[in-house]
């Protein structure tokens, strides 16, 4: 038998039991809450993708330059030139420009052309160092007519590079990157497809285009 003492703590611990499962359980609702949200990623290129003549000078590749809207891990849609709004449930990795610059540097790495390569950094001699401006990451929507379905949407990537000097400072030169894939059905799993085949496309060319 309890006495009336044991039963008033075996009362007290049920309660805490309860309240604690009861906490839990809470907790465990508030983690499903974000199990909405999309993280974008972006893939490293195929192998081979970016092949050609190797390059005897080592190269740093500075983190991209980008407009406020843009250097964040938001999904940019432009529903028109002067409007800017931002995808719901979809997040990158990573700031666009940090994703970029990692993936810009894996691309480098992986074509074996050039003698050495790395991000930008007190420790790293480089003979040229690759400046790029983020200059469009977004979604925005297709002129095209398609009758009977509703117009497509595009994923614009463009680049504006530069190659500088290290020993003398100056704009070796510099180039325009543009490249835009068409959606033609609006999902998530298609943007983001879209996304990385345009990165890719952008980055075969910003690569080429270094190291002619």
């Amino acid at each position: 038998m309890l006495s009336g003492f044991s039963k008033l703590l075996l009362n007290v611990f049920i309660v805490l039991m309860l309240a604690l499962l009861a906490g839990c359980a809470s907790v465990v609702d508030s983690l499903k809450l974000t199990e909405t949200s999309l993280i974008f990623d972006l893939a490293p290129l195929d192998e081979g993708a970016a092949e050609g003549r190797r390059v005897g000078f080592n190269l740093s590749i500075s983190e991209p330059r980008a407009a406020v809207i843009l250097d964040s891990d938001k999904v940019l849609v432009r529903p028109s030139p002067v409007v800017v709004q931002y995808y719901g449930d979809i997040i990158w990795a990573d700031r666009i420009p940090k994703l970029v610059q990692r993936r810009i540097v894996q691309a480098f790495e992986d074509s074996k052309r050039v003698r050495s390569v790395a991000p930008r950094s007190d420790g790293f001699r480089s003979q040229y160092d690759l400046l790029i401006e983020i200059r469009d990451f977004h979604i925005e929507p297709s002129l095209r007519e398609a009758p009977g379905v509703a117009n497509p949407i595009l994923v614009k990537v463009t680049f504006f590079a530069k190659l500088v000097s290290e020993s003398s400072s100056q704009v070796v030169r510099s180039q325009k990157i543009t490249k835009i894939v068409e959606v033609a059905m609006e999902t998530r799993q298609n943007i983001a497809l879209a996304f990385n085949q345009a990165f890719a496309e952008a980055t075969v060319s910003l690569v080429n285009w270094t190291l002619r």
